[in-house]
C-alpha cells in the first residue's frame, strides 16, 4: 500500500493548456453557453498569465469583452477590450488592435454612443489597411457607414460606405456600379 501512495504522489499532473481552454470556451460561447464560455475564458486568461503568453493574455481579454459585449454588460466589456487593446499595443500586434478596435467601436454602437464608436472604427479600419487585411477593413468601413447613418450623418455614411466597396478585395461589376452610384452624391456636392 505504501508503494502506491508514493506512485500516486510522483505522477506528473497534466499540465492545463490555456489554448485549449480558450478554444472551449469559442466553441461554447458559439453554441451560446455564454457562462461556462465566461468560466472557461476566465481560465484560460490564468493560464496564459502563469505561462506568461502575453498575445494569449491579449486574445482572452478581446473574447471575454466581446462576451460582455453580447451579455450588455458595457462597463465590464469596455474593461476587457481597453486592456487587450492595450496589451496588442504593447505587443505591436497591429491586426489584434485593430480586431479590437473594431470590437470597441460594436461595443459603443450598443451601447448607444455613437460618436465613439464611429471613432474607434476609423481607428480599426485604418489598422486594417496598415496590415493589408481589406476584407475587414470593408467590413468595418460598412459597420462605420452604419454608424454615420444612424448618426444623420449621410455624407459620411455614402463616403464610408463608398470607401468600404473600393477597398473590397473582390471587386464584381456590381460592386463597381454600386460604388459609382454611392459616390454620386458626394461628386455632385463637390462641384
Amino acid at each position: 500500500m505504501g508503494e502506491d501512495k508514493a506512485a500516486i504522489i510522483t505522477e506528473p499532473t497534466p499540465s492545463v493548456d490555456p489554448a485549449a481552454l480558450a478554444q472551449q470556451g469559442r466553441e461554447q460561447y458559439r453554441q451560446g453557453d455564454l457562462e461556462a464560455a465566461r468560466t472557461r475564458l476566465y481560465e484560460a486568461y490564468e493560464a496564459f498569465k502563469t505561462a506568461g503568453n502575453l498575445n494569449g493574455i491579449a486574445e482572452t481579454a478581446n473574447d471575454v469583452g466581446v462576451l460582455y459585449t453580447v451579455q450588455q454588460r458595457y462597463t465590464e466589456a469596455e474593461s476587457w477590450l481597453l486592456q487587450a487593446h492595450s496589451r496588442f499595443v504593447d505587443l505591436q500586434d497591429y491586426e489584434g488592435e485593430a480586431q479590437t478596435l473594431g470590437n470597441l467601436g460594436s461595443m459603443c454602437q450598443s451601447r448607444g454612443d455613437l460618436k465613439q464608436a464611429a471613432a474607434y472604427l476609423q481607428q480599426a479600419a485604418d489598422r486594417f489597411h496598415l496590415v493589408g487585411d481589406d476584407e475587414k477593413r470593408s467590413a468595418t468601413l460598412r459597420v462605420l457607414s452604419m454608424v454615420r447613418l444612424r448618426q444623420m450623418r449621410f455624407l459620411q455614411a455614402l463616403a464610408a460606405y463608398e470607401a468600404a466597396l473600393a477597398c473590397h478585395p473582390r471587386q464584381t461589376a456590381f460592386r463597381r456600379l454600386l460604388r459609382r452610384i454611392v459616390g454620386l452624391p458626394r461628386r455632385l456636392l463637390e462641384h
